[in-house]
């Protein structure tokens, strides 16, 4: 495998974080910009310092279990992001 090339795991990390700020950004909804950036990085945060914590702990007893824990929490923020984005769109925005 060549350095930098779109196999390599580096090259794949560079080109998804910016390819899905953008996708972010395209479908955010106007004046919400900020938040809707802002709640993804909060987002980003928590998987990147909870989710090997907690896959680690239940990888500790079963692999099998630390990977279902992780998609059912998956699932669960998911759900909760969804829920959170129906409710905003049903609420009239005040000027």
């Amino acid at each position: 495998m060549m350095p930098g090339s779109a196999r390599s795991p580096p090259a794949r990390t560079a080109l998804i974080t910016p390819l899905g700020c953008a996708a972010l950004a395209a479908t955010a909804p106007e004046g919400r910009l900020g938040q809707t950036t802002g709640a993804a990085e909060v987002g980003r945060e928590l998987g990147d310092a909870g989710g090997p914590l907690l896959v680690g702990v239940d990888a500790a007893a079963t692999l099998t279990g630390g990977l279902a824990a992780l998609a059912a929490l998956l699932a669960l923020g998911a759900a909760i992001t969804a829920g959170a984005r129906r409710d905003s769109l049903k609420s009239p925005s005040v000027p």
